[in-house]
């Protein structure tokens, strides 16, 4: 079945949280803390993606600057070349993308490149939970309706 990402930005909403190229890295960490976020993609003047600043980017960069690292910005430390996908993209093929490129969050953009929303790993495992409950529940529905029953009959476990 043919999941379109729209089906996830109109559960969760295509609001999205964004930093500049020159946000400091210190603001962009406090950033991710307070909205309890994994990622933040890093957009220009009109709205088109530059990259995106990850938990990952942040301890990366600890990492190579030690102390250093405070006077770093957004542009110093994001990822450039990001996995991106349409509204209209099938939300398997975005966690394809993912897996490909061990990337947890992947960008919306609409038809001339502007960011329109951002989809998480946890949006797609949580619709494919729901998936999962609504399969189990119309195969529970359907093996209790009449006709739906097993033609044999169960046999008790050996001991």
């Amino acid at each position: 079945m043919s999941i379109p990402v729209l089906h996830i930005l109109n559960e969760k909403g295509a609001a999205v949280v964004t930093v500049g190229p020159d946000e400091p890295v210190a603001a962009i960490a406090r950033l991710l803390v307070e909205r309890r976020i994994g990622a933040v993609p890093v957009v220009d003047g009109a709205g088109h993606l530059a990259g995106l600043v990850s938990e990952r980017s942040i301890v990366d960069a600890l990492a190579r600057h030690d102390a250093g690292v405070e006077r770093l910005a957004a542009r110093d430390i994001m990822t450039r070349e990001v996995p991106t996908a349409t509204r209209s993209e099938d939300i398997h093929m975005v966690a394809r993308k993912m897996t490909r490129r061990h990337s947890r969050h992947v960008p919306i953009l609409d038809g001339g490149g502007t960011l329109v929303g951002l989809v998480s790993i946890g949006d797609i495992v949580k619709l494919r939970l729901e998936e999962a409950e609504t399969l189990a529940r119309e195969m529970r529905a359907y093996v209790m309706q009449d006709g739906g029953h097993a033609s044999v009959s169960p046999r008790p476990f050996a001991s």
